[in-house]
Parts: C-alpha cells; structure tokens; sequence
C-alpha cells in the first residue's frame, strides 16, 4: 500500500467551496464561537503566529484523550471505558449542535445534499481535514480524507476514539432532522492507505441498532481483550 503524498491539489479545507450548484446557498458557521472569534482577534495582523504550535497543542490534546481512555479501560474495565466513551460523546454532541446553530442549510435542497453538505462541515471543521466529497444517489453520499491530524499519531486501532465524538455528532444528527444515516470506513492512512474512505448511507431500517454504534462496541470488547493482555 502507498500512502499520502504531499503537497496535493485535491479536496478542500474548511474555506473551500464543493462544485455542486447547492453549495454556493450554504453558510457552514464555527462551533464554540466566542472562544473562536477571540482567537481570530489574538492572531489578527501577527507574523509571530505558527499554526504549526496550534496542531501540536491538539495534537497533545488528542493524544491525552486516548491515554486516559486506555488507562480508564485497564484500572475499571466495561465500567471505565463506558465513563470515558460518555464524555467524549458528549463533547461530540455538543460541538456538532453548536456547528448547526450556526450555520445554514437551505431546506429545499435534496436530503443526501443537505446530509452530504454537513458531513463536509464536520469533515473541515470539527475535524481539521483535508476532504473530497460527493454524492452517489439519492440514499448515499462517500467522501475521501486525504489529510487528518491524527494520521502520523494514531494507529489504525486508536481512531477508534473519533467513533465515540461520532456517537455525539449523529444525535446532533437525529435531534436536528439529518437522522436515519450511518456509516462506514472503507480504507485508513494509519493502515497505509493513501487516503481515510468513508461511505455514509441512510438506514434501511431506523428501529435497529445504528451499525457506526454497534461496531463501536465491539471494537470496545476487543480494546479491554488488550487492556487484560489477551491477544
């Protein structure tokens, strides 16, 4: 497998623009949006400012959370990963419900549209990544992650920890009327793969288990196996 090559021309930041007609009418707005726009008027007119110290303090960050989750899972087992699955959860649920409230979304667009459109949000915003997105019908839309903070950090096994801010982001989701999707993961950086593919589809059938939730259990199961020292 070849991984990533940089510089690249593809996908876009969080101030690109997507091709289709529909996304010219969006406004994606920023979660946490007084502590944002304090730091825009921190960094305002400084030549002194390194973006590059701000990835390494998420960076720090990121790494932290996956630490106290693999420490919670080895001191408490199920009791504390569940705790630490909750918070991160929350956190999710709440940066996401901050994101939609402050953006906007025409409601005359097509729903794989307005889905697609917030996933790109979620992808450039909440997550800092490099995308390339589009829809393939009516009942799913793929996107490609060509760059994400986590992929020189994490092993293929620790991005687990972003499936529990994900768990939070769908409720967001479901709470504000882009329910009834899931999704999946296709190809990983960490794996060596030349880029993170993911596939989100609408649900068949709303009564079930979403499968994002179920796999994440199970991932779960096998990270406390590793936490007792089984293989």
């Amino acid at each position: 497998m070849q991984g990533p090559s940089y510089p690249t021309r593809e996908g876009m930041w969080a101030k690109g623009r997507r091709p289709e007609k529909g996304f010219d009418r969006v406004r994606i707005g920023m979660p946490y949006s007084d502590a944002v726009e304090q730091f825009q008027k921190a960094i305002l007119g400084r030549h002194d400012f390194d973006p590059a110290a701000l990835f390494v303090w998420g960076t720090m960050q990121a790494t932290a959370v996956l630490n106290i989750l693999k420490a919670a899972e080895k001191a408490f087992g199920k009791q504390g990963q569940e705790v630490v699955r909750g918070a991160i959860k929350e956190v999710g649920h709440e940066a996401m419900k901050e994101l939609l409230q402050n953006s906007e979304i025409p409601d005359d667009l097509r729903e794989m549209e307005r889905i697609s459109f917030i996933v790109t949000a979620l992808n450039t915003i909440l997550y800092a990544s490099l995308e390339k997105a589009w829809i393939t019908s009516e009942n799913r839309c793929e996107f490609d992650i060509l760059w994400c903070p986590h992929q020189n950090r994490y092993t293929p096994f620790d991005c687990r920890v972003q499936r529990y801010f994900v768990e939070g982001m769908l409720e967001a989701l479901e709470e504000d009327g882009y329910g009834g999707v899931t999704a999946w993961v296709e190809t990983l950086i960490p794996k060596g793969d030349d880029r993170c593919h993911f596939v989100v589809e609408k649900l068949s059938d709303r009564s079930q288990k979403n499968p994002w939730h179920d796999y994440s259990d199970k991932l779960g199961e096998k990270a406390l196996e590793k936490a007792k020292g089984k293989k």
